[in-house]
């Protein structure tokens, strides 16, 4: 026999499972930066270049501030960037699943007080 809450116990074992495995990733220790790369064109004296240059784009105070990345680095950098925006979308998503779970936690909250 179904007891009422049933399908809300399922649903909240379901992402409390989804939550631990991204609870997983996100303690994982990486090297990251809090910036984006982005390509320029931008040459001297008006002439453009034949050759992007990257810099990095970060917040400083409100303001953006802009880093250049020399080529050797380019690779290193690069990673470190989508490492960092991984870890933003995995921490939004974790925040979607703590919110769902307070949801179904008060479901059945008010599902057994009936």
């Amino acid at each position: 026999m179904l007891h009422p809450g049933d399908d809300l116990r399922s649903q909240i074992r379901d992402l409390q499972a989804q939550r631990r495995a991204l609870e997983s990733k996100l303690m994982q220790p990486q090297a990251m930066r809090a910036a984006s790369l982005i390509e320029r064109f931008l040459g001297a004296r008006g002439s453009p270049r034949t050759s992007p240059a990257y810099y990095l784009s970060r917040s400083q105070q409100g303001r953006s501030k802009l880093t250049y990345v020399k080529k050797e680095e380019l690779a290193t950098v690069r990673q470190h960037c989508a490492r960092y925006r991984t870890f933003q979308e995995n921490l939004k998503t974790w925040r979607q699943l703590t919110a769902a779970l307070e949801q179904r936690w008060k479901q059945l909250q008010q599902a057994q007080s009936l």
